[in-house]
């Protein structure tokens, strides 16, 4: 088995594309010219990606974009036009989400995962609410892969209700896997988007603890060795989403059997403890482990110490190579490192502060990684820059 790593330079956009042969292709399209036409710039990526799915004969089973809440019709229509011209079999099932592009542009953003079947007990299958496509599932080496997307609480943003619309998101997740055999206890991680996120922060905390609670994944007293829970790794990050819900959910569970072959567990490094320590029920990474690769998904981290206080307040600078730090000391006793990144999201408070990340992240070597830029709030406000990514390595 064999990991390549390819990007396609084009003068609107790069595409990164991880090949992990045999079975997943990552693809990460960032659109890095402010003044060229989104729609344009949409189908020119889509017919790029159908192109690449078809040729590897992969199946897409998670997928998100990032851009302005105001072209996300007409975003999505480019994506549908171009993908299903190839993919007859496409459900449409995408996660978009306001990102503003740090270079400018009103498509900040793509990012897919994609899976090839190898055996037909493997294909992917759409998981249906009624009629609405919710989801999807594959079976391999044992164990059940289930991905939701888009997942919330309905209603309009703000006001009272936000803690029961989070609280209503994650019911509705239960439920779902429930419906497929699973439960919250075999989530590997979420990627969670909140409106207005330092407003109730807390509140969301609240909600997702409370539901947690209700799940069985946490009992009283467990802060004192959070460690040692079970709990998925997660972003939680500011950001619309054109439903007009006050946070919208994606989410990742592995459903073993007995016999599985697949290794899961919850990494927490040494320079953060768990989050659950100061309220915010996550683990600071996952690590899944299949018969040909390793899969280290890494929460949203950002510039905190091992107490959870923020440091270098102020300083983006500090922060980044703080947090790429602590990002590194996480993948690096599981045999990975930047060189095995496959998909990031990189998320700046100020879109000022750019060039002086660029400028840093040149001076980490990390100029040209598999990345999306948006500006976004963090969930305290002094920290001014936070990622979330995935690696992968052979096993």
């Amino acid at each position: 088995m064999s990991i390549k790593q390819t990007t396609d330079v084009n003068p609107e956009f790069k595409i990164f594309l991880t090949d992990i042969q045999d079975t997943y292709l990552c693809i990460t399209a960032l659109v890095t010219d402010p003044h060229a036409d989104p729609i344009h710039i949409a189908e020119k990526i889509y017919d790029r990606v159908a192109e690449i799915l078809t040729d590897a004969e992969a199946q897409i089973v998670h997928e998100r974009i990032f851009g302005n809440i105001e072209i996300s019709k007409n975003i999505i229509k480019a994506r549908n036009r171009k993908v299903r011209n190839k993919i007859q079999e496409d459900p449409g099932l995408v996660t978009y989400i306001e990102g503003e592009s740090c270079y400018g542009n009103p498509l900040a953003g793509i990012q897919l995962r994609s899976f090839r079947p190898s055996l037909p007990s493997e294909k992917v299958e759409i998981i249906r609410e009624g009629n609405i496509p919710r989801g999807r599932m594959w079976n391999r080496s044992g164990a059940m892969f289930l991905q939701f997307q888009s997942l919330h609480g309905g209603g309009s943003s703000g006001g009272e209700n936000r803690r029961q619309q989070a609280e209503t998101m994650f019911r509705k997740a239960e439920t779902l896997l429930k419906s497929e055999g699973a439960s919250f206890r075999d989530v590997a991680r979420t990627w969670i988007y909140v409106e207005d996120i330092l407003d109730w922060y807390n509140e969301f905390n609240a909600a997702r603890n409370a539901s947690y609670t209700d799940f069985g994944l946490l009992g009283s007293g467990d802060r004192d060795n959070a460690e040692e829970i079970f709990l998925p790794s997660s972003t939680g990050i500011g950001g619309k989403n054109p439903e007009g819900a006050s946070t919208i959910m994606d989410l990742l569970a592995v459903a073993q059997t007995q016999n599985s072959g697949i290794q899961i567990k919850p990494l927490y490094g040494i320079r953060q403890r768990s989050p659950y320590r100061y309220g915010s029920a996550f683990s600071r990474a996952m690590s899944i482990v299949e018969p040909e690769a390793k899969w280290i998904f890494v929460s949203g981290t950002a510039s905190i110490n091992e107490k959870g206080e923020t440091v270098y307040i102020g300083d983006l600078s500090a922060q980044v190579k703080h947090t790429i730090e602590v990002v590194d000391s996480l993948v690096q006793p599981e045999g990975a490192s930047f060189s095995d990144l496959c998909e990031a999201t990189v998320f700046l408070k100020r879109k000022s502060d750019f060039p002086m990340y660029q400028e840093t992240a040149e001076s980490l070597g990390l100029s040209n990684i598999p990345a999306v830029y948006l500006v976004a709030d963090v969930c305290w406000d002094e920290l001014l820059f936070e990622l979330d990514a995935a690696f992968v390595t052979k096993r």
